[in-house]
């Protein structure tokens, strides 16, 4: 037959229905078809191959007829068929030839006709029995590579595909590892992919490509190398794949890309590493969002491929690999243990990932850890959200013990081997979420001995973040005895153990276990079995303790366990054992144990001081817990817990313990003892007891503290000693209640002299030490105290100390010698400090005077110079020395002298007015006061300004009483100036700031002592014509009137000073103010927060608190907005009766 003859006959095979019923004799054609491949023409060849194509396809070959050709040597065809068929495609260059041939063989393939050619070939079948020589040219599998590499570098996409899947198919048959060996190593697997890199993600060459090489790795060692050299190709391929989804060979894919990380991590570059794991983290993350679906399988292999990037040599060179595991990890836990999926069989996968990303990040040296930080914490943070919830409803439905202990391991790795910060965070996390109830359920859904091992070695290791590593270590130790159930824990721990070392192993393992689940609130038992089989445990083995329990620790945990139990019992009534007590307090007495070594809980901490019969022993431990604290004082609770300041604290203050008495025990003997480190280490304590609960100093006093303090100051000890403690006396009086001091006048009047015996032998003002600022401080408050009628009696042996006030004399003169360079000294230099200190004693002391010599002293006193007079035989200072200290004085100097100044001219008008009695001071002594606080009034400091408008207040407030303080205060230029600013102030914008409100304040005071002299200046009529009353009227807002402002218009009203328009304009004014307040008043209302108490640390400190004492006491210092609007709402309602009253008279008239 020609060319055209078998094409046509192609033609006809091709458009005829059931054409092969027209061959007559279809082997003979069959044979002499595949005879002709032989011809050398391709067109002719293309031909054939066609026409056996569709004979194929036609089911009429010698395969399809097998019954009817019992003669026919079918292997022999076959054999011939495929030589030629194939010996055509390695020839041809053709690429419809290729094609015809491909579909041919790949026809015949898929018909298996070639599956008893390759078995019954002996040459393949004595190579896979034994790896001989064979002549691999001869071979029919050699012609198979050589001619598949032609169709496979093809420029024609579906001759590439179709040589892929008749590859495919003729590895797919019964062919052995013979015929995998000898494709790769004809480099078939390297043509493949090549087509794999050039196919630019055409869908079925990458379906193909990936099909066959698949089937290439089950040849492992000789696939590798190749693998080795093409891992390249397959990243594309991989990132392709992976966004598609349930692409078919997805896992094949990633499967491959797999054994390249186990077998060729060396070719990986750390860039195509990190690569691998974003794509492998995307595919987690699109599916954890709903983006694609995932099989089973290619979830498994995600998980495997990132924990064998994990082990890699080189991860942690990887830069983001774990920013790319944190995303992973979450997704792969949040995925499987989510319960909208029934995802088991995949949990061990996510565990796994989870638990080497664990060790991955803790793994390292520290720099490298301190990187992977982030995911360290990511990882702990997935245990809580997702695998503790896990746990706790596996207790209810679950029966998963893979899980269970993959996720124990976990657990423990954290526990173990992270940073003791985080790992002591996350054992607090787990107790505190019921795990040893938890655990001791898992034990009773699994009861077997890797489960018991597995949680027993996590809460032991839980004992050892929250005790110490010492309790965790009996947990371990008995882990193979202990039973997994509570009450027979319990049983245990009530049975007589001198002859068993197990059952005390046991038994030491029991206490630690109760002892910390106290802490947690939970309960393996009730707290009257607890309470009985602790109580039985001391019974049986109290007399043995050293045999049982290693050393004092055990016997300290057994302390605080009975001590737990008993506070708890206390609580709700349960019945104790007296013996068991008494057997316990005489181990405590005789035997080696320590309240420090261990954490305890605030209810045994509390319930050990309230036994009376525990005092001596409490009390050695008290002392060892003070020189403890004094040796660091930043102790806090630690990782470990132990007794802490705050613990101690707390329970003082709470006034059911005898520890604020032991304090003061302690404190009385140590000084009897002259043993001065343990004195500064117990006052150190209370000090800091004061310091977070200043309301305890009531207790202390009463506990006779004052008495034991007074005995400092008679024994020689060290500036440092008496330091600390004035620091503990000042604190003690400056939070003590005043009740405190009714009864006790004796014990104080007696430190009291002693503190001014070593006051007046010890002083040197020029000197810096601490000791003596503390003791002025001490001072000042018991003054302060006396101005309340109590200390009384200390308060006179200070004011009547000779020494104490020539010493003031002598400091003030020497300021007041200093004239303008007294400004130089503030608080920053020695002599300022000291000085600052004595106004404030001065201060203090005439607050005093008025309280507890009222009747005896004379104010007057201090209007006359020294040399006019004797001197004054109290603690003072005269007003001319004052006004000097105000006018040359740095600020602080000034405050206290003006505040000092106002409290004697205070003292003066009120004695005055009830004396009736003549100012004693000459017209120039007057003068020169009013002039320096006429001055000060525009002060930069607004408090001394405020003191200073006052002081002159309350002089312009003397006019009534003579005609000497009328011819003075007529003189006076600088009012005049001063209300000239006001009625500037009060017409120009600008009303609303906050120093200007201050201004208006001390000025509108001064206007109205002016208005209320007997007789008004003249100026002061002109300056307040009608336009300056209408403009200030018309400037004036709701927003900024103030009481001052209200009260001075009620005088210019009744002084006449207001016409009907004004006073018109006001009303209305006054009528939106009240209004706004009442409005605003249900919303402005502040509860009143209960500050806690100030206490001071050092000489810096009492500084600081006398000087805010100071200003807590100045006039108006503690009125809130609240106090100003109820003050300004009663001076308008006095407005509006006075303008009701002026309004009745005028209709009378």
């Amino acid at each position: 037959m020609d060319a055209v003859q078998l094409h046509c006959l192609g033609i006809l095979l091709n458009s005829t229905k059931d054409a092969a019923a027209y061959i007559g004799d279809k082997q003979s054609l069959y044979l002499n078809l595949i005879n002709n491949l032989r011809l050398p023409s391709d067109e002719i060849r293309g031909e054939i191959l066609f026409v056996l194509y569709k004979l194929s396809l036609l089911n009429a070959t010698p395969w399809d007829d097998i019954c009817d050709n019992d003669n026919v040597d079918l292997s022999a065809i076959g054999r011939s068929l495929l030589q030629f068929s194939l010996e055509v495609l390695l020839k041809t260059q053709n690429d419809d030839v290729r094609l015809n041939c491909v579909a041919l063989l790949l026809t015949l393939a898929k018909k298996g006709a070639f599956d008893i050619l390759l078995l019954s070939d002996p040459s393949l079948i004595n190579s896979a029995e034994a790896e001989d020589n064979v002549p691999l040219n001869d071979s029919l599998i050699i012609l198979f590579a050589d001619a598949v590499k032609g169709s496979l570098l093809s420029t024609n996409i579906e001759v590439q595909t179709g040589t892929l899947e008749l590859i495919f198919h003729f590895l797919s048959s019964d062919a052995n590892i013979f015929v995998l060996k000898t494709l790769i190593d004809q480099n078939v697997a390297d043509y493949v992919f090549e087509v794999l890199r050039l196919s630019g993600n055409n869908d079925p060459l990458v379906i193909s490509s990936i099909q066959v090489l698949s089937i290439l790795t089950n040849s492992e060692e000789r696939f590798k190398e190749k693998l080795a050299i093409a891992v390249s190709t397959l990243l594309p391929v991989l990132h392709y794949v992976s966004e598609i989804p349930f692409h078919p060979v997805q896992s094949q894919v990633l499967r491959l890309v797999c054994i390249s990380i186990v077998n060729c991590s060396g070719i990986l570059s750390l860039s195509q590493e990190e690569q691998i794991a974003c794509t492998l983290s995307a595919i987690l993350r699109r599916h954890g969002n709903g983006e694609l679906g995932m099989s089973s399988e290619t979830f498994a292999l995600v998980c495997s491929m990132l924990v064998e990037i994990l082990k890699l040599p080189s991860a942690d060179d990887i830069q983001k690999l774990p920013s790319f595991i944190v995303e992973a990890s979450n997704h792969a836990i949040s995925l499987t243990f989510s319960h909208e999926y029934d995802c088991l069989f995949l949990i061990p996968h996510s565990l796994l990932l989870l638990k080497e990303a664990l060790i991955f990040c803790l793994e390292g040296n520290k720099d490298q850890i301190l990187r992977k930080k982030a995911l360290e914490d990511s990882i702990i943070e997935t245990c809580e959200t997702y695998l503790l919830p896990w746990l706790e409803s596996a207790i209810v439905d679950g029966n998963d013990e893979e899980t269970l202990s993959g996720i124990l391991q976990i657990f423990q790795i954290i526990l173990s081997r992270a940073s003791d910060n985080k790992s002591f965070k996350f054992a607090e996390m787990l107790a505190s979420s019921s795990w040893f109830s938890l655990s001791f359920g898992f034990m009773g859904l699994f009861p077997t001995d890797h489960v018991k091992s597995a949680v027993y070695l996590v809460i032991s290791s839980i004992v050892d973040k929250v005790l110490g590593i010492s309790y965790g270590e009996t947990i371990r130790d008995a882990c193979i005895y202990l039973p997994p159930d509570p009450a027979e824990l319990l049983y245990l721990l009530g049975q007589c153990s001198s002859e068993d070392f197990n059952l005390a192993s046991c038994q030491c393992a029991i206490l630690v276990i109760l002892y910390v689940c106290s802490f947690y609130n939970e309960r393996l038992a009730a707290d009257n079995q607890i309470l009985a089989s602790v109580e039985q445990y001391i019974l049986l083995n109290g007399a043995k303790f050293p045999h049982e329990i290693p050393g004092s620790l055990m016997l300290t945990l057994l302390v605080h366990l009975y001590a737990f139990v008993r506070g708890i019992s206390f609580r709700f009534d349960i019945p104790h054992s007296p013996e068991a007590e008494k057997t316990l307090f005489h181990a405590m007495a005789h035997k080696e144990w320590d309240l420090l070594l261990i954490r305890v809980h605030l209810i045994a901490l509390k319930w050990l001081f309230q036994n009376e019969e525990l005092m001596e022993p409490l009390s050695f431990h008290l002392l060892n817990f003070c020189k403890f604290f004094c040796e660091d004082r930043t102790v806090t609770l630690s990782s470990t817990q132990l007794v802490d300041i705050q613990m101690i604290a707390e329970l003082v203050y709470s006034g059911e313990t005898c520890i604020s008495s032991l304090l003061v025990s302690l404190l009385s003997q140590m000084i009897k003892e002259s043993a001065e480190d343990e004195v500064l280490s117990v006052v150190n304590v209370i000090t800091e007891i004061l310091v977070t609960f200043p309301c305890t100093s009531d207790q202390f006093v009463s506990c006779g503290i004052v008495d034991a303090l007074g005995s400092i100051y008679l024994s020689l000890c060290s500036s440092r000693i008496k330091s600390v403690c004035s620091l503990l006396i000042f604190n003690i009086l400056h939070s003590a209640s005043a009740m405190t001091f009714t009864c006790d006048d004796d014990a104080w009047l007696a430190l009291t002299m002693k503190l001014l015996d070593c006051f007046n032998s010890s002083l040197a003002y020029t000197s810096n030490e601490q000791e003596w600022k503390i003791l002025i401080g001490i001072l000042c408050l018991i003054l302060n105290h006396s101005a309340n009628k109590v200390l009384i009696e200390p308060a006179k042996a200070i004011i009547l100390n000779n020494c104490l006030a020539l010493l003031m004399d002598g400091i003030v003169q020497e300021a007041c010698a200093k004239g303008p360079s007294l400004f130089q000294h503030n608080q920053e230099t020695t002599f300022g400090e000291l000085l600052i200190l004595m106004l404030l004693l001065i201060f203090f002391s005439l607050r005093s005077l008025q309280a507890i010599l009222e009747a005896s002293i004379d104010w007057q006193e201090f209007l006359q110079y020294s040399d006019d007079t004797e001197s004054s035989s109290v603690l003072g200072i005269p007003c001319h020395d004052l006004c000097r200290l105000m006018h040359f004085g740095p600020s602080p100097v000034k405050l206290i002298a003006s505040q000092c100044l106002l409290e004697l001219l205070n003292r003066i008008s009120d004695q005055r007015s009830c004396l009736n009695a003549e100012l004693r001071c000459s017209a120039k002594y007057l003068k020169s006061m009013i002039a320096v606080t006429e001055g000060m009034v525009f002060d930069q400091d607004s408090r001394v300004a405020e003191n200073c408008g006052a002081c002159l207040t309350v002089i312009l407030g003397w006019e009534r009483f003579g005609s000497r303080e009328k011819a003075v205060i007529r003189e006076s230029k600088w009012s005049r100036l001063i209300l000239e600013e006001f009625a500037v102030a009060l017409t120009a914008p600008g009303l609303t700031s906050k120093s200007f409100s201050n201004q208006q304040k001390i000025a509108a005071n001064i206007a109205l002592s002016l208005l209320q002299l007997s007789q008004v200046p003249d100026w002061l009529t002109s300056l307040y014509s009608d336009s300056l009353i209408s403009g200030i009227v018309a400037n004036l807002s709701a927003r900024n009137v103030t009481a001052e402002i209200v009260t001075l218009f009620s005088q210019l009203m009744a002084k006449n000073y207001l016409k009907q328009e004004h006073i018109a304009g006001l009303h209305n004014l006054f009528q939106v103010c009240r209004r706004q307040a009442y409005e605003g008043g249900g919303g402005s209302k502040a509860q009143p927060s209960e500050q806690k108490a100030e206490a001071a640390r050092s000489a810096d400190d009492v500084r600081a608190l006398l000087f805010g004492m100071m200003l807590d006491q100045r006039a108006g210092s503690r009125a809130t907005v609240e106090m100003e609007q109820q003050r300004l709402l009663r001076e308008i309602d006095s407005f509006f009766f006075q303008e009701s009253s002026m309004r009745e008279q005028n209709s009378v008239k």
